[in-house]
């Protein structure tokens, strides 16, 4: 079962960002800075909770940077999930089950097009037995800052 105070705990999720152009070749290659309080799973990779810099590298996929501790990079691969109007603030979906958090899309700041991520096998096993997921979201402002 769900509990509602799990999610009403991740819809107030502080968050410090931080927005950059990465090169004068990839305009679109924009970094987003990102606290993420709880663990959560995308492609079959296990991400502990910290502080992240995300950026699309190629259109089909996504880098997340530990920016505190590890300095691990995450590559994920990701397909288009539509559109949304450009002006709109970026925010990152959850898939939660109980206790377990699954990232399923992420729409970057200023950008019309967003990316999803396929259910991966952990999240498969999860999802047998249960009825439906719970949505969170994480909120990314709509303006750039320096960092």
């Amino acid at each position: 079962m769900f509990r509602t105070s799990s999610i009403l705990t991740c819809a107030a999720l502080v968050l410090s960002l931080g927005a950059a152009l990465t090169g004068p070749a990839a305009a679109q290659a924009q970094a987003v800075t990102v606290n993420i309080p709880f663990d959560f799973s995308a492609n079959d990779q296990m991400v502990p909770a910290g502080r992240y810099r995300i950026s699309l590298q190629a259109p089909r996929y996504l880098s997340f940077v530990d920016t505190q501790s590890t300095k691990k990079q995450y590559l994920m691969s990701v397909q288009p999930a539509g559109e949304q109007n450009s002006k709109d603030g970026g925010r990152l979906i959850f898939r939660q089950y109980g206790d377990s958090n699954y990232l399923y899309q992420v729409w970057m700041p200023g950008q019309g097009a967003g990316r999803q991520f396929g259910r991966s096998r952990a999240e498969q096993e999860t999802l047998r037995g249960l009825r439906s997921p719970a949505l969170t979201q994480v909120q990314l402002p709509l303006g750039p800052t320096g960092h």
